[in-house]
């Protein structure tokens, strides 16, 4: 990845929504060349999707949980079932293997805190294998996620 395909990665990353022409002026590229190496980067991986960043507050989403879980066995197999299973789970956003006394760490978003014990009794108890499962509410976001740093590799 060279300066140009850094510049294209940061200006996508800042608005998705921006038309070819206007993301080749902005990186200082043709048009065409703009579009050969945003399809490059797609097809490399480094483009793994385009969307909108939405507001929870707005879609009613007010509670925020992170959510610690422990697993009775660190198996290969045990941990592939808890993975799996998380899939079928829309209400868990993120979910994240961890090193430290969790195994998983999970992100939950919920309109009320009876919103959250539904998810709970009907979601998160129902994952496999889980010994402990601790919540942690958050109480306020300090900053949001704008995007990835991009560098220069050495």
């Amino acid at each position: 990845m060279d300066r140009a395909d850094l510049a294209l990665l940061l200006a996508l990353q800042d608005d998705s929504s921006l038309s070819i022409a206007e993301l080749a002026e902005k990186v200082a590229l043709s048009p065409s060349a703009c579009h050969r190496r945003i399809k490059a980067l797609e097809q490399d991986g480094a483009i793994a999707g385009y969307g909108a960043r939405l507001e929870p507050r707005r879609l009613g989403l007010t509670v925020e949980v992170f959510v610690e879980i422990t697993l009775t066995s660190q198996s290969r197999e045990a941990m592939d079932r808890f993975e799996r299973s998380v899939g079928d789970f829309d209400d868990i956003l993120e979910c994240h293997l961890m090193s430290g006394t969790a195994d998983y760490l999970l992100r939950v978003a919920a309109r009320d805190l009876d919103h959250y014990d539904r998810i709970h009794r009907e979601c998160l108890a129902r994952l496999p294998g889980v010994s402990a499962m601790r919540s942690s509410f958050s109480l306020r976001r300090i900053k949001r996620m704008q995007g990835y740093p991009v560098i220069q590799a050495p």
